[in-house]
């Protein structure tokens, strides 16, 4: 079966839904993560804006790491009247599963300007090593 596709019409209602005051376009709920691999450690890099430190959560198990927060809502006194409110509340669960050569006693973590930071060091059995040449 074929279905005619009317795109000036598409194309008109989308421009007319994106100014449209009740539909917003949708927020990603997991942050943008860059994961760079080392000779000894593994860095992994999430953005998390205007979240606080104590507000994260950081787990290492059965070689996952997961991070996770809830954003809490900011309140409003009852003269306060809204006329925009587009900043989501809502939290973010993300997790990324590792091989066996994390050293998870050495896992660190820090948070700066927005960026969360987080450094697995490997394992000494697993860090690359020139080979001599007998």
């Amino acid at each position: 079966m074929l279905v005619k596709f009317d795109s000036p019409r598409i194309y008109d209602n989308l421009l007319e839904n994106l100014f449209s005051t009740d539909v917003m376009p949708s927020r990603c709920e997991t942050p943008a993560m860059d994961i760079v691999e080392k000779d000894n450690e593994f860095v992994v890099k999430a953005e998390v804006p205007g979240v606080k430190k104590e507000d994260v959560k950081i787990t290492f198990e059965k070689n996952v790491l997961s991070l996770s927060s809830e954003r809490k809502s900011v309140e409003q006194s009852e003269d306060t009247k809204v006329l925009i409110h587009e900043i989501s509340l809502n939290g973010f669960n993300r997790s990324v599963k590792f091989s066996d050569e994390i050293n998870s006693e050495k896992i660190s973590a820090e948070l700066n300007n927005g960026i969360l930071t987080i450094t697995l060091p490997k394992t000494d059995e697993v860090k690359a090593r020139e080979i001599n040449i007998q």
